[in-house]
């Protein structure tokens, strides 16, 4: 630059005490509306708490705090336990979410292990242990719009007073939403990869399950209704449309799809429709899961031989449809009664 250029002109002091007083202003302003955020927040917990109180689950948080300023909402809680109106109790090792300032109805969330429940009513106990927990969950004005979960490495432990079984798994995934055609009713899907049944060493191959269903008014679930109340608002009887039920087994596989209803005292009615490829090679890989002497393991391979001159094609595979019925709980081939669903719920509860 020659001598004859002019100098840009430095900035005044007045200059830099107005950049100074801007800057306190924004940074004033922000902490004062986050501050108003973390109290909107604090009051929708709060909130979301007190109504599933008034559904009949209490759920407690033992040190309950929210920290991450500037750009962040972070609610940590060290311990979780939950009781509903049956007695069923539930805890958990400890729960992180996150949302972002500008978003704080989208909740990103971190379950620690483990988890326990008891349902004294029915006797039923169970405990869970996992690597990584994580849900992204949206929620909406009133309730809890949609929730998506993957757990990475889950190990449980079920038990009643007369039978008990431990599970593990490389991955569950649980995907929970309203309907988009139908307004209020609870769509969900479920996967788990590689479920094996530990407490069966003699069925080494593992499970890959698939689930899709369909629950009229279930989006109340969601707020935190229980499923007894659901039933009852519904007259008594619950509409639960099963969209598919896969399991698949070595070279072989399930599918079951059809309309059941879940009536008041828990237990479940309807009529399915299910394929089964290789049934001959999937009855023999669960063939472990009959008692010695067992009559039914003969019964079904009868049922299949009889249905095999009907096979068909499906993706390659030879491939049966079997009809069953279930009547309260009672699964059927036929006249053959194969399994039954225990009720959902203890009745008049």
């Amino acid at each position: 630059m020659s001598e004859t250029e002019p100098k840009p002109p430095k900035p005044s002091r007045r200059g830099y005490i107005l950049l100074i007083v801007a800057l306190v202003v924004v940074i004033v302003g922000w902490s004062a509306a986050w501050l108003y955020g973390r109290s909107v927040l604090a009051g929708q917990l709060d909130l979301q708490m007190q109504r599933m109180a008034g559904q009949g689950l209490d759920l407690t948080c033992a040190d309950l705090g929210i920290a991450g300023f500037p750009f962040r909402y972070e609610v940590a809680c060290s311990d979780m336990q939950s009781a509903d109106r049956r007695g069923t109790t539930g805890s958990l090792g400890g729960l992180n979410a996150v949302a972002l300032v500008y978003n704080p109805w989208h909740v990103i969330l971190e379950a620690r292990s483990p988890a326990a429940m008891a349902a004294p009513v029915t006797g039923l106990t169970g405990d869970v242990s996992w690597e990584t927990a994580r849900a992204s969950v949206k929620f909406s004005e009133s309730a809890l719009g949609a929730l998506d979960a993957v757990v990475d490495k889950p190990e449980a432990a079920f038990g009643t007073m007369i039978s008990a079984g431990r599970f593990s798994a490389d991955k569950a995934e649980i995907h929970l939403r309203e309907a988009p055609d139908t307004q209020g009713m609870l769509e969900g899907f479920v996967t788990i990869d590689r479920l094996a049944l530990n407490s069966v060493p003699e069925l080494d191959q593992t499970l890959m399950l698939r689930g899709h269903v369909r629950i009229d008014g279930g989006m109340v679930l969601l707020a935190g209704a229980d499923l007894f109340s659901l039933v009852q608002a519904q007259g008594g009887e619950l509409p639960v449309r099963l969209m598919l039920a896969e399991a698949v087994l070595g070279q072989s596989n399930a599918a079951a799809s059809g309309d059941l209803v879940l009536a008041g005292d828990g237990t479940v009615s309807g009529t399915l429709e299910v394929t089964v490829g290789n049934a001959e090679a999937l009855l023999q890989s669960l063939r472990p899961l009959f008692a010695p002497g067992d009559q039914t393991f003969a019964l079904l391979e009868g049922v299949v031989k009889s249905l095999d001159a009907a096979a068909t094609e499906v993706d390659g595979v030879r491939s049966i449809k079997i009809p069953v019925t279930v009547t309260s709980g009672l699964v059927q081939v036929g006249l053959l009664p194969v399994a039954r669903i225990p009720p959902l719920f203890p009745a008049g509860i």
